[in-house]
């Protein structure tokens, strides 16, 4: 029975042959001068480099397969994590991401799971069970695809039927409202039916003119698919859907109010500050922690956002091969379609910061010379996640609106008016930028102020990030 810690170290060189020997010496050193090692930690290395002989790869190609072979607990997988950190912080811990993931997904679910809330219903419409008869008997066409004026309309995601149905059913209510005011509406589609509609909403509803306008459109969906739409009441919903969509941008008050708080307290400079910051942050950590991973997605988020004004939908949908390529000076190419207009828009070639925190959040905490590879292994994937799942919906904006208390959106309206003041042909930079046309789509983003230190400020921080990489 082994006493002494020498003959501790001694015995652990013969348990574990397969540990190379400048880790067991590692090993070795804290074992005689610190403490003993961490319960199983020495069987874990032992297994993680026994797996990596049988395939035939460095440490430096370590995969996640590899992590997951010795990771059979999630214990097990914590201890070998924590022992190459500390004994051969040379390898790469960002391939076992996934493991570690699976691991956390199976430990909540078995321990973390709640019981299910009572639904409180605060249906404010009309149950599509009352609705007029042309109604009712309409709603089967949400659910497949239909052709009623001979061009193809495809069933309604689950999601969007649940709102056209709530949209609907607000218009029912509406009637009822208008004849509580003594005015009769046909339920036919016709102005009198979609201006009472707009008035038991400003009214009743008290909704801003952008939530209007959002159910004028689903109400469009409906009645389309149901095939109750002629020429003039399909322009009478255009009309008002448009006007309303106008409406949202010149008498929103509270857009402008943050946008002027914001213009008090930050600079543009102080996103791209925050980019550069949450990036440091994340190299700190290990490069599997779920922490790191998230960091880097939100450095990544607020220098594109900076750097192309994309709309937040578009950030969270591109990809690598698709919307952004890597040339083979190192430098990435921006172009999309975006989805809210289906307009092609192209940047270009993005600032060099920009690609440079691309390539980290590539590669982790792996080596720079394997940034080929590992572009080439996430064609197709999503830019952010490294993956084929997308972030959900509010992720840059609930971090926009910790680190600044503003909406992404005013963020890009700051942006815009910052390109077309500092630019020469600024109205033609702003509608590259932003993918938008017209003179109504350009003057929503239009701001009241100018930002004329913040240009020279993102020049700054680029050579910071240009100095780190």
């Amino acid at each position: 029975m082994t006493t002494t810690p020498e003959e501790r170290a001694a015995a652990l060189a013969k348990r574990a042959p397969q540990i190379p020997q400048d880790v067991m010496l590692r090993m070795q050193a804290h074992l005689r001068d610190i403490a003993p090692l961490e319960r199983g930690m020495a069987a874990a290395m032992q297994g993680f480099y026994h797996c990596l002989g049988q395939a035939g790869l460095p440490p430096d190609l370590v995969t996640e397969e590899i992590y997951a072979a010795v990771g059979t607990s999630r214990s097990r997988l914590r201890t070998l994590l924590k022992g190459l950190r500390m004994f051969a912080p040379e390898v790469p811990l960002s391939p076992a991401a996934p493991v570690t993931q699976r691991w956390d997904a199976w430990l909540n679910a078995r321990y973390n799971a709640k019981e299910p809330k009572p639904v409180v219903c605060r249906r404010v419409g009309i149950a599509p069970d009352k609705w007029p008869e042309a109604w009712s008997a309409a709603l089967p066409s949400l659910d497949r695809t239909v052709r009623p004026y001979g061009t193809r309309l495809p069933r309604l995601s689950p999601k969007t039927r649940d709102t056209v149905i709530s949209a609907v059913g607000l218009l029912a209510r509406s009637r009822e409202w208008a004849a509580t005011c003594g005015v009769a509406i046909a339920p036919d589609p016709s102005v009198d039916l979609f201006e009472s509609f707009f008035r038991f909403l400003m009214s009743e509803r008290e909704v801003t003119y952008g939530t209007a306008a959002d159910y004028c459109e689903r109400l469009r969906m409906f009645f389309l698919r149901a095939g109750l739409l002629n020429r003039e009441s399909l322009a009478a919903l255009a009309d008002l859907t448009g006007a309303l969509r106008e409406e949202s941008t010149d008498r929103d008050p509270g857009k402008w109010a943050k946008l002027r708080a914001f213009r008090n307290s930050f600079t543009l400079a102080e996103v791209l500050h925050n980019a550069v910051a949450a990036a440091q942050e994340a190299a700190a950590l290990p490069g599997h922690a779920t922490a790191a991973l998230r960091l880097r997605q939100k450095a990544l988020s607020y220098a594109l956002l900076v750097n192309t004004g994309d709309r937040q939908g578009d950030l969270r949908h591109l990809g690598i091969g698709t919307d952004l390529e890597r040339d083979r000076d190192g430098n990435w190419q921006h172009a999309i379609r975006q989805s809210k207009t289906q307009r092609q828009k192209e940047i270009g070639t993005l600032w060099p910061g920009t690609s440079a925190l691309i390539d980290a959040h590539v590669l982790a905490d792996r080596a720079a010379w394997m940034i080929e590879r590992r572009v080439a292994e996430l064609q197709g994937a999503n830019l952010l996640t490294l993956g084929e799942t997308v972030l959900n919906k509010n992720f840059v904006n609930q971090r926009l609106k910790q680190d600044f208390g503003i909406h992404g959106h005013l963020v890009r309206t700051l942006l815009t008016d910052l390109v077309r003041r500092e630019r020469p042909d600024a109205r033609w930079a702003a509608q590259h930028m932003l993918g938008h046309t017209g003179r109504y789509m350009q003057e929503t983003y239009r701001s009241d102020f100018v930002e004329s230190g913040a240009i020279r400020a993102m020049d700054e921080l680029l050579g910071e990030i240009e100095a780190g990489r």
